[in-house]
């Protein structure tokens, strides 16, 4: 794969841990980016960071990928808005890809359904549920807005969860499930670019890409300024 895969520039900005990665058939560098600053002041210069490491200069980038939500809006928002003027300025292809799916996508050989979650404030979670097929993930639930209560009333067996949304709801999804309620280690369980990337290049490989101009981020629920002026959740 690696001979005829793009070098893609992914960017994860999610959740509270994300970051940028290259990848080209394998994870080439990675940074990852945890903490109160915001994305929009770390970004950039942790990609200058990689390109210098690796010898390279930023028209090297063959395609772009960025992680879409749901997650943070703010995040999101930085995240799209950066890869988009990086796709106009370099003409490179974009491709989107669902946060949850590439959380997942973090234990692609789990013979466990795996259930991603993240944390939607309110007491609720962001969740999906996947089974892995020949590495990928591939949807049993799709991504929704779910109380802790009627997530785990859902989980019928067990299941290997991975998300930020463990930090906040870890030991209550514990306590419910009990022996169906397994944990990825804490290496997989952030937030990554290079799983953005990775779901990425499946697509990339596979011919299809997202038109820049028409990509969104995928809330489940409306900004705090959409719901001020009465729009309902999408």
């Amino acid at each position: 794969m690696e001979a005829r895969a793009p070098l893609i520039l992914a960017l994860e900005t999610s959740g509270e841990t994300g970051g940028v990665a290259l990848y080209r058939g394998r994870l080439l560098a990675e940074v990852t980016l945890s903490g109160a600053l915001t994305y929009s002041r770390r970004l950039l210069p942790a990609l200058d960071f990689l390109l210098a490491q690796l010898g390279l200069d930023l028209s090297a980038v063959e395609a772009l990928a960025v992680a879409i939500g749901p997650g943070s809006f703010t995040g999101l928002r930085i995240g799209l808005a950066t890869v988009k003027a990086l796709a106009l300025i370099l003409k490179r292809p974009v491709v989107g890809v669902e946060t949850l799916a590439a959380l997942a996508a973090q234990v692609p050989e789990s013979p466990l359904p795996v259930c991603a979650v993240l944390d939607a404030r309110r007491g609720e979670l962001y969740a999906a549920l996947y089974r892995m097929v020949n590495g990928y993930p591939e949807v049993l639930r799709r991504p929704r807005i779910l109380s802790p209560e009627r997530l785990c009333a859902e989980i019928s067996g067990p299941a290997l969860f991975v998300g930020e949304g463990l930090r906040v709801f870890g030991e209550e999804l514990r306590r419910r499930l009990g022996e169906r309620f397994r944990q990825a280690p804490g290496h997989l369980r952030e937030g990554r670019a290079a799983a953005v990337a990775y779901l990425a290049e499946h697509r990339l490989l596979s011919g299809e890409v997202d038109d820049p101009a028409t990509l969104t981020p995928f809330y489940l629920r409306p900004s705090e300024a959409e719901r001020s002026r009465g729009l309902g959740r999408v």
